[in-house]
């Protein structure tokens, strides 16, 4: 499975993961995290799939599936 699916998968069974947390769970540098999220999160800038949000919670970046990266979830 490539990173991104594993990203959503993991997104799937805990939303709300600390983007720390999701980087230990799949053995990511905070760089390769960065790339991944600048491919699937809901900034258009950089061509996002807007299948991830981050969210800041106090002094942490929580990392949720939108509407659209539940529903690819739901086609894997």
């Amino acid at each position: 499975m490539d990173n991104a699916a594993a990203l959503l998968v993991l997104l799937a069974h805990e939303d709300g993961m600390s983007i720390h947390k999701a980087n230990k769970k799949l053995g990511l540098s905070m760089s390769e995290m960065m790339r991944l999220l600048a491919t699937l999160d809901t900034n258009a800038t950089f061509g996002g799939l807007n299948l991830v949000e981050r969210r800041e919670d106090g002094e942490r970046v929580r990392l949720f599936l939108t509407d659209k990266g539940r529903a690819a979830c739901g086609e894997m």
